[in-house]
């Protein structure tokens, strides 16, 4: 007999090579998911691994025989063709279960590698036993042990290869993937290949021509795309059920932080409100606010923010809405008050925005409870007003003194004229005696003509009415003085009252002449009909303060000599059509232009040392324009003068703004 000798298809050996990494790169891809995996889903992914693993290297094998060209026809028997594929099956379960434990050391590696290598040979030589030909097929004893021992090498290699990387978090673990699954194709076609030459074919008739290998290509190239296609579906797979189990973390995670965000807001002491947008009713309300209002999230979910505000009405509440709802704005701070459940009231920063994440969109207000805040502006506004105050309390001491020293010198003059009243009026007295016995006497006469001579009593006539009139205007002066220090320097309360700016402007004039009288001369407009405002009366009088020291502080810093002719400081005050208005001007030294934006910035000032401290102004601008919602602006000329406008509402909290102003 002779022996056949076939020869391999390049192209189909290429094939069964490239099959053979398609192959190995999904165990190792597969090995991660089910360590990655437990219960159900771990079993789902061993299952699903093996079959598409075990038709991929099963494929190889295939592919790998018909490479094979031989000059006698051939087929295979299905069934054992089928128990070959099984077999691999198998054995990839086998492969990616070892692969997949937690428990890892050479030991296992070796014995696991022992099984699985005889699995993959017995795959080999069970497909071979499928094959039906008119020849009889036997095995070179030593290069079939050789092809079985490099199965097992082979196994070994892979198992390896599949424990290192199966926790590997490398950011090249795709590049060391595809190195290892190319490493692992060398070692399972080296395999196939070596028992592949351990067959040997002895024809049992005579020897034809070889048979065209056309069929074993296309049948083949037919398999390996179809292993392709299977393991290629497995990828999708696999890439979809990371971005499902990514979408799934995310989502977790999402919830656990929506949850987590939610107990943080919930045990924040700031006092968060969710308020439906068309019925402004409170949706949602955290546990700080619950706990500072002293409701319960049922009575909450029934009241509106005019339940909380007093002063709040719908027309107020609609209008503070309407630049957020128009998208004017993204976002409103302002302050106000909010009403216990007990009646007790408490100052707030509230900042409000409008969410349209939700369907329909709703309000969202974060309150700040500002009362401490509140306290400590009062409290810093009475030091600076008391500040003030011991700055000018040299004038005033002054003021006070010269009234003082004319009353003094009146009431002794008014003391001494008493005295020779007294005395003529004793001599009246004893002329009178003496008139009434009839002894009149010229010694008398003339004692009478000498006391009323000592009294001269067309001078004292003439003098005491006026003395008095002094002494009476004098008093006036003192007691206004004071009055307008007391009314000045009373520290207010915390809530707004009514106030009457023309008469506050007037105290203030008078506690701060000796500021101004030096540097200049006040004219005052002082509108009669002007209407009360509600304010903060102790931060309004240290603003009116303020300016008016500025004023002169200004003047006196451009004036060249003492001699030089005093300067003018105008106030007036008008009421505009919801607001009063007052203007505070000065004829001094002005602002220049490149500091203008600056000026009301706090520690901001261009005084010597001594004479400022920069936060009058800041403080003046915080008082207008945040508390009160007014406005106060400034127009200056260098060397000519300044004005300053201060506009409050009298109707309500809306901002005004410069153009209203104007």
């Amino acid at each position: 007999s002779t022996i056949m000798h076939g020869s391999f298809d390049p192209i189909l050996v290429a094939l069964s090579y490239l099959v053979a990494v398609a192959a190995s790169y999904t165990a190792l891809e597969l090995s991660r998911r089910v360590s990655r995996s437990d219960g159900r889903g771990a079993n789902m992914w061993l299952a699903a691994g093996a079959v598409s693993m075990g038709i991929g290297i099963w494929t190889m094998h295939f592919i790998g025989m018909l490479a094979m060209t031989l000059p006698l026809p051939y087929t295979y028997d299905p069934w054992i063709t089928a128990v070959s594929l099984v077999v691999g099956i198998v054995a990839a379960a086998f492969a990616i279960y070892v692969a997949s434990r937690k428990q890892r050391d050479l030991l296992r590696i070796g014995f696991g590698g022992v099984l699985l290598g005889c699995g993959i040979a017995l795959m080999h030589y069970t497909g071979m036993a499928a094959v039906r030909m008119d020849a009889v097929i036997s095995f070179d004893p030593t290069l079939a042990g050789i092809s079985v021992g490099i199965a097992i090498a082979a196994a070994c290699a892979a198992l390896w290869i599949m424990f290192t990387l199966v926790d590997t978090q490398s950011p090249h673990l795709g590049k060391l993937k595809l190195g290892a699954a190319m490493i692992m194709g060398i070692a399972i076609c080296g395999m196939h290949y070596t028992g592949m030459a351990a067959a040997i074919y002895t024809p049992k008739t005579k020897l034809i021509a070889p048979v065209d290998p056309s069929t074993n290509i296309w049948l083949a190239a037919a398999a390996g795309i179809m292993a392709l296609i299977v393991l290629g579906f497995t990828h999708l797979t696999i890439f979809f059920e990371r971005l499902l189990k990514q979408e799934r973390e995310e989502h977790q995670r999402a919830e656990q932080n929506a949850v987590r965000l939610s107990d943080v807001l919930d045990e924040t002491s700031n006092e968060i409100y969710f308020l439906d947008s068309e019925s402004h009713r409170y949706v949602h309300v955290n546990r700080g606010a619950l706990k500072n209002l002293g409701y319960t999230m049922e009575e909450m979910a029934s009241m509106t923010p005019l339940d909380l505000s007093k002063d709040l009405t719908i027309a107020k509440l609609n209008e503070r809405y309407r630049p957020l709802r128009n998208g004017e704005e993204s976002e409103l701070r302002f302050e106000g008050t909010h009403r216990r459940k007990d009646g007790s009231e408490y100052a707030i920063q509230v900042n409000l925005q409008y969410s349209t994440v939700t369907e329909p969109p709703m309000f969202v207000a974060i309150v700040t409870d500002i009362s401490e805040q509140k306290d400590l502006e009062l409290q810093l506004v009475q030091a600076k007003k008391m500040e003030s105050i011991g700055q000018l309390a040299a004038g005033i001491a002054h003021e006070i003194n010269t009234p003082a020293q004319f009353v003094g010198d009146n009431t002794r003059f008014i003391k001494d004229a008493f005295t020779d009243l007294t005395a003529l009026n004793d001599s009246y007295a004893r002329l009178f005696d003496a008139a009434k016995g009839q002894t009149i006497s010229p010694e008398l006469i003339d004692q009478i003509s000498e006391a009323i001579e000592n009294a001269d009593i067309e001078y004292l006539a003439e003098e005491i009415p006026l003395a008095i009139d002094q002494s009476l205007d004098g008093i006036t002066r003192i007691s206004n003085i004071v009055r307008a220090m007391k009314e000045f320097s009373h520290p207010g309360g915390k809530d707004r009252e009514s106030m009457d700016l023309n008469q506050a402007i007037t105290n203030t004039i008078t506690v701060a002449s000796n500021e101004w009288k030096y540097v200049a001369t006040i004219e005052t407009d002082l509108a009669a009909d002007l209407p009360a405002v509600v304010c903060y009366q102790q931060e309004i009088n240290q603003v009116i303060l303020n300016l008016i020291v500025n004023a002169a502080h200004a003047i006196e810093s451009g004036r060249e000599s003492e001699d030089e002719e005093k300067g003018t400081i105008r106030i007036t005050t008008r009421a505009v059509e919801d607001a009063v208005e007052v203007r505070i001007s000065d004829t001094g030294c002005g602002i220049p232009e490149e500091i203008r934006d600056r000026i009301f910035d706090p520690f901001f000032t261009t005084k010597e040392v001594g004479k400022g401290t920069g936060q009058g102004l800041a403080i003046s601008y915080k008082t207008i324009v945040e508390q009160h919602n007014g406005f106060l602006g400034v127009e200056s000329t260098p060397g000519e003068g300044t004005e300053f406008t201060i506009r409050l509402s009298t109707v309500s909290e809306n901002p005004i703004t410069g153009e209203e102003a104007a």
